[in-house]
């Protein structure tokens, strides 16, 4: 649903860029988990699902700010796709 909202307001490089951002900002994240914090396909299974779902909405929110920052599309385009 956010991924809608940020992607309709991006250029055509920002949308590549949000999402190569968010893939890489995953991958980080259960690669820290996996090593650093010693979780395991058991854990992740069991209890450890909601800090998955907050890491990857985290890192959707990071993404999304970052490329909106930098990417994002002017506005009489924006209405002009509304439209």
């Amino acid at each position: 649903m956010l991924d809608r909202l940020f992607l309709r307001k991006l250029t055509s490089k920002g949308k590549i860029a949000y999402w190569i951002i968010q893939l890489v900002l995953d991958a980080l994240f259960i690669g820290y988990l996996f090593i650093y914090m010693d979780y395991d396909m058991d854990r992740f299974a069991g209890d450890g699902y909601g800090i998955v779902i907050a890491g990857v909405i985290a890192a959707m929110l990071i993404s999304g700010v970052i490329c909106l920052g930098l990417w994002k599309k002017p506005k009489e385009e924006i209405k002009s796709q509304e439209n």
